[in-house]
């Protein structure tokens, strides 16, 4: 995550959105930056890449700071195309004669709750299922953050937030961890599209996203 004081800013990291490449846009004007993934840091430290916007309410809160007085922003990216993406990170080490299929992991997976399992400090993991709606939205389906942006739209949506912000006009849209190009429809069956479709159906009617 990035938070600024001065600009008035937090970026959550919802994985496998874009989210690296946004952090570094950020840092020059970022006064915490945060790149790692521990959970539990202790009371200097309390935040973590991935962290839910429910549990930095909190922090702030603890911490003493107005929480609605930043401007919060997270990516979103096609779901279709993130579970593929987020699959692949998490089994890129191994052959795959060792993999689960793509199918089995990914009826095994949930959009909130435990989310892609994975350790404690796999956040990336846990959060990377998780439905947009699930993470945006508290248990009152008040809203915990001001804008979400596509990653499909950052050569757009990037320069107008910097704009907003108040931050100095960009050089050039930043790309990093860009991994080799996938052909995510090959990866889906009628059973899995159908799951998408129930599992992620706020986000998939609220961006128009759909597998082809």
């Amino acid at each position: 995550m990035r938070i600024s004081h001065k600009y008035k800013f937090i970026l959550f990291c919802n994985p496998k959105t874009g989210s690296e490449s946004f952090r570094e846009m950020l840092d020059p004007y970022s006064d915490i930056k945060v790149n790692n993934n521990v959970r539990e840091q202790g009371k200097n430290l309390p935040f973590y890449t991935h962290i839910s916007p429910i549990e930095t309410k909190e922090i702030f809160k603890g911490l003493g700071w107005e929480y609605g007085s930043y401007f919060k922003v997270i990516c979103t990216r096609n779901p279709y195309n993130r579970l593929v993406s987020l699959y692949e990170m998490i089994y890129k080490r191994r052959p795959s004669f060792l993999r689960p299929s793509f199918k089995n992991w990914l009826l095994n997976t949930k959009n909130r709750g435990d989310g892609g399992g994975g350790k404690d400090y796999h956040r990336w993991r846990k959060y990377g299922t998780y439905s947009l709606d699930n993470l945006i939205f508290d248990e009152n389906g008040n809203y915990l953050v001001d804008k979400v942006i596509k990653l499909e739209d950052f050569n757009k949506e990037i320069p107008s937030l910097f704009s907003k912000l108040n931050l100095p006009e960009l050089d050039g849209i930043v790309k990093k961890n860009v991994g080799r190009k996938i052909i995510t429809q090959e990866y889906y069956d009628e059973e899995l599209v159908s799951l998408v479709q129930q599992r992620y159906s706020w986000e998939l009617k609220k961006f128009n996203y759909k597998l082809f």
